[in-house]
């Protein structure tokens, strides 16, 4: 509804789409991509997706309950708005949904919902709107899986490894059900695997607009959040068979399942870092004002946006043996030469001292002024500009800590174990202090040019910024000198277009180019810090067709020949990026008013490069998704989806950057998952 879910939208395990559901409650989507969205917003120099709720203006309602038929999922979406007096009308709405998800995590692991309000009332001149939210829910965070990748890094072969459907398995288990530990402030803590990604956000916003004297107009929207929540889920930092496993704890170890029957020595076992991340204090404050005056060919606006994102997280993080299975794996317990156990239930570290020690909590606030100016001008009746500049100055303090490691009887009952020998807790009496600023410009310039009335090119330059928050705070660097530290990626983009309308359809053709400074962040599943400049360039066609008055055609496809641009990868292309990426839509209405429709969605892309290092392939793909509404009466509709029809195999992101060739070997990937179907009933009213 026009203002940032959250200010930074990379924040490590508090991403802003943890925070954001889609329900009834939505009336449509709008998004910019590319250049413009530079001085639109904070730190969205790429894009902004803006997802607008339904106000009641247009009375009616709607009830609606989807089945897994596949899977175990349940969910019911409801929304209604009214007039309730002389322009005053009300929206409300929500969903709640519970089940183990499309992937087997042995429990519920899907469970939650969301409630949203909103008030408006009109004036001769403009309105004022209330809202509020409320979301609780709980959703599976698949991270990386276990796959079989055989062949060669050019030519390779992924498949299943064994025991596990890398389609329908997941790391998750009924086994690995809590992570026990110590908690923010060295307190015994115990929290439940199966929350998942759960955000907890409480907010309540307004909105005004007025139309003043003078063709002057004003408009103010604010919100106050307040989020928290937690991030838990398994992360497989090594695999490997269980001699080998059984071995780096050292010579003569071995293995047994933690209900004491043995471990073959061929059995593929993961070594797991529980990502429990608590997310304690995440509320925000935004407000964007802007004030607007129209000549006779020209308007201008002055804005002024406004936030206060708080960011105080914590990682308490464990370290586990699990079995490789993709239905409840089973924890796996050490034992030393000697018969010693090394382990309990599974759980050989109260920490993650195979990377190192992890534990962390960041106590932050960015307070963020944002000024802005922008025009558009009607140069000619065929040529219109725009011009946008905006100046984002932040200013952040607050502390952040490591981890230290003590001897502590966690379970209480007098014996100091293996595990307990070296317990990580939060190192607060030796935090650092975070006080530095940083500032920076975007600007946008765009012109378009009509041909004729149905068609036109454009063309636009940018440059604008990102700012870093939680992913620059890792030891080693002076936190109260902004001048030392490297807070900002910037983006520089051209673009050139075409775009032209028919009497059945649209085409939009775009020739882009880019240059992106990324500066050091940390990044967790790799354990390390990623520091690349990268160049691209390429030309994205989209454009949708109606053949008959029954049957459409949608469809895009972007190719990007794009480069690292320094360090030890200069002129390769970056990770997880492929040349071409498309989906194509096509859909049919039938029935004696077009009440019923069938359709298909393709969304695919072709091959690209686990790592910068570029050797490991991974293969393009397309899923092939599909629908069917029928309307059994004129209020009432079913649907049937089936999302990845052919069950096929899409990895879109792998941890290893090469295989041993000629051999199976085992890696840690991240596959979409397989086919689902559901079934969903929907009365409107």
């Amino acid at each position: 509804d026009g203002l940032p879910v959250l200010l930074y939208g990379d924040i490590s395990f508090g991403t802003a789409d943890i925070f954001t559901r889609f329900d009834a409650n939505v009336a449509k989507i709008e998004a910019i991509r590319g250049g413009s969205a530079s001085t639109m917003s904070s730190n969205s120099p790429g894009g902004i997706i803006n997802i607008i709720s339904k106000t009641g203006k247009k009375q009616g309602g709607s009830l609606s309950t989807t089945f897994g038929l596949d899977y175990n999922s349940f969910r019911t979406d409801f929304d209604y708005g009214t007039k309730i007096g002389e322009g005053l009308y009300f929206h409300m709405g929500g969903f709640y949904r519970a089940g183990e998800g499309v992937r087997k995590a042995g429990y519920t692991a899907n469970n939650g919902g969301q409630f949203k309000f909103n008030l408006t009332k009109e004036f001769d001149n403009g309105y004022v709107r209330l809202y509020t939210k409320y979301l609780n829910d709980r959703a599976a965070g698949y991270l990386p899986m276990p796959m079989a990748v055989s062949g060669t890094n050019a030519d390779p072969s992924w498949d299943n490894a064994p025991n596990f459907d890398a389609t329908t398995g997941a790391i998750q288990s009924a086994f690995l059900s809590q992570n026990y530990g110590t908690g923010v402030n060295g307190e015994r803590r115990r929290s439940k695997v199966s929350d998942g990604m759960h955000p907890v956000s409480s907010s309540v916003g307004f909105e005004a607009f007025f139309e003043l004297d003078n063709d002057w107009s004003i408009r103010n929207n604010g919100r106050f959040s307040f989020n928290s929540g937690r991030f838990v889920s398994p992360f497989p930092a090594q695999l490997g068979t269980a001699a080998d496993m059984a071995s780096s704890f050292g010579a003569g170890s071995t293995l047994q399942y933690a209900n004491g029957t043995s471990v073959s020595d061929n059995s593929l076992v993961a070594r797991i870092h529980m990502f429990d991340t608590e997310l304690n204090d995440f509320n925000n404050f935004m407000n964007d004002f802007k004030i607007s005056k129209s000549f006779d060919n020209l308007n201008l606006t002055l804005g002024y946006f406004k936030s206060i994102q708080n960011v105080s997280m914590s990682w308490l993080w464990n370290s586990y043996l699990l079995e490789v299975n993709g239905d409840n794996g089973q924890l796996i317990d050490i034992f030393d030469a000697a018969g010693s156990a090394l382990s309990e239930n599974g759980l050989y570290a109260y920490g993650t001292p195979f990377w190192g020690n992890l534990h962390r909590n960041y106590d932050t606030q960015y307070n963020v002024s944002a000024p802005y100016l922008s025009m558009t001008l009607d140069a000619t009746e065929d040529l219109t500009i725009d011009a946008s500049i905006r100046h984002d100055n932040g200013q952040v303090s607050g502390s952040f800590a490591g981890g230290t490691s003590s001897s502590i009887d966690m379970n209480n009952d007098g014996i100091i174990s293996a595990p307990e020998q070296n317990v990580n807790s939060i190192d607060h009496a030796n935090a650092t202090a975070v006080d530095y600023d940083y500032d920076y410009f975007s600007y946008s310039l765009g012109v378009n040019y009509k041909l004729q009335d149905n068609k036109a090119i454009f063309a636009r330059i940018s440059k604008g910024a990102s700012a870093k928050a939680d992913r620059i705070l890792f030891s080693g660097l002076d936190y109260t000198d902004g001048d030392r530290i490297n807070a900002l990626d910037f983006i520089s983009q051209a673009e050139v277009g075409y775009k032209q309308k028919f009497d059945r359809g649209v085409l939009y053709a775009t020739f882009f180019q880019a240059t992106t400074n990324e500066e050091g962040g940390f990044e967790a599943t790799s354990n390390s810090i990623i520091e690349n400049d990268y160049k691209s360039m390429g030309i994205e066609l989209e454009g949708s067709y109606n053949f008959s008055d029954n049957f459409n055609l949608r469809g895009a496809v972007t190719w990007t020949d794009s480069e690292v641009d320094s360090g030890d990868n200069e002129g390769n292309t970056p990770r997880r990026q492929p040349d071409f990426i498309y989906n194509i839509i096509p859909s049919y209405s039938f029935g004696q008013e077009s009440q019923n429709s069938i359709g298909l969605s393709l969304i695919g892309q072709s091959k690209a490069y686990a790592q910068d290092s570029n050797e490991l392939v991974m293969p393009g793909f397309v899923m092939v998704n599909s629908f069917i509404d029928v309307a059994i009466t004129k209020s009432l509709t079913a649907n049937l989806s089936v999302n990845n029809l052919f069950d096929s195999i899409g990895v879109t992101e792998s941890e290893e950057g090469s295989i041993t060739e000629g051999q199976v070997n085992y890696l840690r990937a991240r596959p979409l998952p397989g086919r689902s179907m559901s079934l969903a009933l929907r009365y409107t009213f």
